[in-house]
């Protein structure tokens, strides 16, 4: 029975000897990885930061689910948690070396959270300083009034909008329309479509009161938007000419930051309280895009003198959000805007693609590409399941030890179940960059990243073999696609190798034509897009323009109900290639061109670096 006894023990102490070498060997792996794309070093000694290797914003890590964990503990105390966006780590400052070591002791290697994560973790002498400063300046013509209504005011008024979880949904939160529906696709109206439900009266209130900033008659259209904890929007402007030259917003429930970004690279977050109202006129209603990222928190925002100037400083402490009601009003008009805000303007003196300059481009493909991609991004992912068998090819010619990126990853489809190489996935849609995360989870040798952060994070010449399908179309003038091209021949090793992808305009010797459609005459709509006039493709048709809008029809997404909804069709920039025109590209980008072919409707080019 003792010869038992000491057997068992043995056991289990072998089992436990053995699970701490998988642990060690899985941390070890995950600081090797953190060390060639982040720059992030760990280190063995113990100390008051701790990584958290393989869970942050980009995995759907919450702040929640840390103190859920801390509860267990309550001796250990936590005094700042960073999770930077876009990241598949994060960090965690204790107050003292024993409550880290503690921490790390509980819960390394363990399975922490619900949906069955394993918590991997690394010391780390320093954490990143995520405290942002930035211009005190709010944009011109935005106007913040505080405590426009009282409690009880705001009370009734959550009682008279709230609704029950029946309501249609869009994919980011509960929507409501009076008066007019807004189309989020198109942001706009149909004014030959008025709604039988008008603003309700209870509104009233608020025309009294603003007399005394403003004089407006009563608005025609109200759209009512719920988020709960966790829900956004997407950056956007509200489209110039139906709608005029002021929109509000009342706030109800609670606080939110909003962020502002304009088309010249500025970026200035905004707190919006509960019961204020927020007026939007001049540039902050024509020229500039303002949206809410889907958190479950915000940054605490703190306004500060730095020499001389004022400033606002996005600090490490965070506020929990909580259920928020908007009601955002408008007031509908016809014809052309004659704002003197083009960038932005859908009734801009249009030109051709091949004239604008870099910021009216990148703001083109803001509207018609990322964001797009950010609301279709689950239902794309749906229809994307399989890699095209010439990536798989190409893929596993890689050798052992390679360093392969994968640049505008979408969900992760294209990256292989090999744990020789290291394989990193660059995606730039939060959404889809989420998607991935689950795709490649159990890769062991895969990481998936933003894709700005990816540039900014690894060093020229650093990959053997680089794949980018489905991309390089999206950039809307030459410029830009030559950019793209230099880019990867800068990340490329001398001899490295890479696999590009584009759609082709000849769709003639693919299946993406439609026999039903053959007969179809061409009769395109037009689209005026900062200030750029671009033809709208009908889908499974021959394509007659070399730049185009080809739609995105969001069917078969079941909790968004929303098949035959406006909305629910999306636009997409799409520069098609003639033959001959990537290879150009790569010549131009001092690429040699190994061979060029056309698969399925794409033109595809393998390519090396001298």
């Amino acid at each position: 029975m003792d010869a038992l006894y000491i057997d068992v023990n043995k056991t289990t102490k072998s089992l436990k000897m053995n699970e701490s070498k998988k642990v060690d060997k899985k941390c070890k792996r995950y600081a090797a990885r953190l060390q060639s794309s982040k720059g992030v070093t760990c280190t063995e000694k113990p100390g008051i930061n701790i990584i958290l290797c393989n869970v942050g914003q980009a995995t759907g890590l919450l702040k929640e689910d840390i103190v859920n964990l801390l509860n267990t503990i309550p001796s250990v105390k936590l005094k700042k948690f960073v999770a930077q966006k876009g990241e598949s780590h994060s960090y965690l400052v204790f107050e003292s070396e024993s409550c880290a070591l503690t921490f790390y002791l509980k819960y390394n290697g363990k399975k922490c959270f619900n949906n069955d994560t394993y918590l991997y973790m690394c010391f780390v002498d320093k954490v990143p300083n995520t405290e942002a400063i930035c211009p005190y300046k709010d944009p011109e013509g935005l106007h913040i009034i505080e405590d426009f209504i009282s409690i009880e005011e705001e009370e009734r008024l959550i009682k008279l909008f709230d609704w029950k979880d029946d309501i249609p949904n869009l994919k980011n939160r509960q929507v409501r329309h009076f008066g007019y529906e807004f189309r989020y696709g198109s942001n706009d109206v149909d004014l030959d479509e008025p709604l039988p439900n008008k603003i309700p009266k209870e509104c009233d209130i608020f025309w009294t009161r603003l007399k005394r900033n403003i004089n407006l008659e009563p608005p025609d259209q109200l759209t009512v938007n719920k988020y709960i904890p966790g829900q956004g929007i997407p950056m956007h402007v509200d489209r110039h000419s139906p709608f005029g030259p002021t929109i509000l917003s009342v706030s109800l429930g609670s606080s939110v930051v909003m962020d502002w970004r304009h088309h010249s690279g500025l970026n200035v977050p905004i707190v919006v309280p509960p019961r204020s109202i927020l007026i939007m006129q001049d540039e902050a209603r024509y020229d500039w895009q303002h949206g809410i990222q889907p958190r479950t928190w915000d940054p605490v925002i703190e306004h500060q003198t730095q020499n001389g100037q004022h400033v606002k400083v996005v600090t490490n402490e965070t506020r929990n959000r909580e259920m928020r009601i908007s009601l955002t009003f408008r007031w509908t008009r016809r014809g052309s805007c004659d704002c003197m805000y083009k960038t932005l303007c859908d009734s801009a003196d249009t030109k051709s693609t091949t004239d604008l300059d870099d910021t009216i481009a990148s703001n083109l493909e803001e509207l018609h590409v990322h964001q797009v991609y950010e609301q279709i991004s689950r239902h794309f992912s749906s229809t994307r399941h399989q890699a095209w068998p010439q990536v798989v090819r190409f893929v596993r010619d890689s050798p052992p030890g390679a360093v392969l990126l994968d640049l505008g990853a979408g969900n992760g489809k294209n990256i292989l179940k090999r744990s020789d190489i290291l394989q990193i996935a660059g995606e730039r849609s939060s959404g889809l960059l989420s998607e991935c995360k689950n795709y490649i989870g159990d890769v062991a040798a895969a990481d998936c990243v933003r894709l700005d952060l990816l540039y900014a994070g690894i060093r020229d010449g650093c990959a053997d073999v680089i794949i980018c399908i489905a991309v390089v179309h999206h950039f809307s003038t030459q410029s830009r696609r030559v950019q793209a091209l230099q880019t990867i021949a800068r990340l490329l090793r001398s001899g490295g190798r890479a696999l590009i992808t584009v759609w082709a305009k000849d769709q003639t010797k693919s299946n993406y034509l439609c026999k039903k459609k053959e007969n179809v005459i061409q009769n395109n709509s037009i689209v005026e897009v900062a200030g750029v006039n671009l033809p709208v493709h009908e889908n499974r048709t021959q394509f007659q323009h070399k730049d185009l809008l080809v739609p995105w029809k969001l069917r078969g997404v079941k909790e968004e109900k929303l098949a035959d909804k406006p909305e629910s069709t999306l636009l997409r920039f799409y520069h098609v290639f003639e033959e001959g025109e990537l290879e150009q590209l790569c010549v131009s980008s001092n690429l040699i061109v190994e061979k060029s072919f056309y698969d399925e409707g794409n033109w595809c080019v393998v390519c090396n670096k001298p």
